[in-house]
């Protein structure tokens, strides 16, 4: 569905995928009371007041303690959008969780209102909501998009629109770039999109180096460019690229909330280059001058006459000029520490901080470009003038939860739109991660057997087992599939069981490996978890055990997926959706055991060709053999 207006269609997709997010918020919350919300983990209350302070930018840092007897499990993370409520009071306060450590919890408010006023005789709520700035961010940038009449955003907005070439051609002259670290793609790869005009690709299929030449990129085009914008969707990702290029010996400042931020990341943040900055001390000494002088004026006297009147006046007046005085002084470090910074990285939302907003940078990388929305990009892009998209659209596209918004086109991206239009993608073929029996299968059916096997991995596999690749069919043995009535979600507790039985025979060989199983089902993902919990045999495995979507981007030397599925009807659900297949086939390095119901499978053609493919490159084993 595409109207001739793709814009303003894409602006009602985000307010679908908004309103069905709020939805679920109500639901989740509606109709129930303190204690249903305390019990569902949504609330913290009573809570009590133990300080507030201002921080970088005069925002408001509340930190409240719930009393321990009232600690049970609960929803709230750092990173997460709350409401304050006050009881007995009109209204409430918004702001995110920067900090949560067992009944502790710290809050940075969004209203900047210093009249606000928190004591310890009243009783606070702590209320989970659901984030609406992303929505408004999306929104806003569509408008900007809309609107623009910058000439490198109206071609670019025309020709994504149109899904034009650019005209631009992939013939121009390029200056040698030959990085003994890098291959022959990677080289050719960062060559090119240095000298790319408006728009450049980098598809990088699992373990093909991605980011390593992302990197390479980067440190290449800081010898020209004063300032790169460095994005992705996540903040994992962002704090990767952030610490690798900071080890590369790049100034790289990381602009973003901090409780959002690995720990390696946070020391890069704007509020950790200020504190450490030696100008800080001073700054920090006029914000205490500012509010001792408040408290003054505030202090109460039993005798309140003219002279009382005007001191409180001059004091209340003190307080406002060093407070006007920190905050420019502030902004003049501000200023500077963005100067003295050659990369900028950050969230693609987090790109309208307002300490960066004036700033056009030469050109925009995005990494993950394949689980970014196409609105949350363009929030990045209008900030450049060129923009590097970096991924693979052949694996998992981002979240959406509104069936409208999917058909108004919200999950395509702009990796997926353009990949196959412009002549300046670059698409890395020469992998170092798997088994070339493990790769064989995706790249037959998703890259059209481009890639190929660095030597280092090609024969790579686990000591004393030969097979990489292994199938293990459990048609006939009676492990049908249970629903969950709650979560919807499914089981297969007949597939949890071979695993482990398979598990048991290879123990001894997998020691010092490291071990993945994944599902892609939460409730059988839950069900694996307690069964190597409460089994002896896994103790002491390095043993990660999470869904498909939960594990893209990961990998192991020995990856098991349960694919549960096991009915009557040969219903396979979203297992039809062939980018959460490659996803789960691409995370092993040395062995991939996948485990299914081979008849109820087959029913889709996709499954079928794997099937066949495996009695070719690998092992087709029955589930019979480990139930002796």
């Amino acid at each position: 569905m595409e109207s001739k207006d793709r814009y303003d269609q894409l602006l009602e997709a985000i307010e679908e995928e908004r309103k069905e997010e709020e939805f679920y918020y109500k639901q989740l919350l509606s109709h129930k009371s303190l204690k249903e919300k305390s019990a569902s983990g949504v609330l913290w209350y009573p809570c009590h007041f133990s300080r507030s302070h201002f921080t970088v930018g005069e925002q408001i840092e509340l930190e409240l303690e719930l009393p321990i007897d009232k600690l049970g499990p609960h929803k709230l993370r750092a990173g997460a959008g709350v409401t304050i409520f006050i009881t007995e009071e009109e209204g409430t306060h918004r702001g995110v969780i920067t900090f949560l450590r067992k009944n502790k919890i710290r809050i940075l408010l969004y209203d900047n209102d210093s009249q606000i006023h928190f004591n310890e005789y009243r009783k606070y709520g702590v209320e989970l909501i659901y984030d609406e700035r992303p929505y408004q961010v999306m929104r806003a940038a569509i408008r900007d998009v809309k609107s623009s009449n910058l000439e490198h955003i109206i071609a670019l907005r025309e020709g994504i629109r149109k899904k034009d070439s650019f005209g631009l051609s992939s013939n121009e002259k390029v200056d040698f770039y030959n990085n003994v670290a890098l291959n022959t793609f990677q080289n050719n790869a960062v060559s090119a999109l240095a000298k790319a005009n408006l728009i450049g690709i980098i598809h990088g299929p699992p373990g093909t180096g991605k980011t390593t030449t992302l990197v390479a990129l980067i440190k290449y085009l800081i010898k020209t460019e004063k300032k790169i914008l460095v994005c992705a969707s996540s903040n994992n990702t962002v704090d990767l690229l952030a610490t690798l290029l900071h080890q590369q010996e790049i100034d790289v400042l990381r602009i973003g909330n901090v409780s959002r931020m690995g720990d390696a990341t946070a020391a890069l943040s704007l509020r950790e280059k200020l504190a450490s900055h030696p100008d800080w001390n001073h700054i920090k000494k006029v914000k205490i001058e500012a509010q001792a002088a408040k408290k003054q004026a505030e202090k109460f006297k039993r005798s309140f006459g003219q002279k009382e009147r005007s001191d409180r006046k001059i004091m209340y007046k003190e307080s406002r000029e060093l407070r006007q005085w920190a905050r420019d002084l502030e902004d003049k470090l501000v200023d500077t520490i963005i100067d003295n910074s050659q990369i900028i990285a950050a969230t693609l939302i987090g790109v309208s901080n307002k300490s960066i907003k004036d700033i056009l940078f030469d050109t925009v990388i995005i990494d993950e470009a394949s689980q970014a929305l196409e609105p949350e990009c363009w929030n990045a892009i209008l900030k450049a003038k060129r923009v590097i998209l970096a991924g693979d659209h052949l694996q998992l596209p981002p979240t959406v939860k509104s069936n409208t918004a999917k058909e108004l086109g919200l999950h395509l991206t702009l990796l997926e739109r353009m990949t196959n239009v412009i002549d300046q993608t670059y698409l890395l073929q020469e992998q170092y991660r798997m088994n070339d029996d493990i790769l064989s299968f995706s790249n037959k059916k998703f890259y059209n057997g481009k890639l190929f096997s660095n030597p280092i991995c090609a024969k790579r596999t686990i000591d004393g087992l030969e097979d990489a690749l292994i199938f293990i069919d459990t048609s006939g043995c009676g492990f049908e599939e249970k629903r969950n009535p709650e979560s919807r979600s499914l089981t297969n507790e007949g597939e949890a069981f071979i695993l482990r039985e398979h598990f048991i025979q290879h123990k001894e060989k997998f020691q010092n490996h490291s071990i993945g199983i994944i599902s892609p089902y939460a409730e059988q993902v839950r069900f694996l978890r307690q069964m190597i919990q409460d089994n002896d045999i896994f103790r002491n495995m390095d043993i990660t055990v999470n869904t498909i979507d939960g594990f893209q981007g990961q990998e192991k030397d020995i990856i098991y997926i349960s694919l549960v599925r096991s009915n009557d009807q040969n219903e396979i659900g979203f297992l039809k959706d062939q980018r959460r297949l490659n996803v789960a086939m691409t995370r092993a390095r040395m062995q991939l055991v996948m485990i299914g119901d081979g008849a109820t499978l087959s029913s889709a053609t996709l499954y079928d060709e794997l099937m066949q493919h495996v009695e070719k490159r690998g092992r087709y084993l029955s589930a019979w053999e480990y139930m002796g």
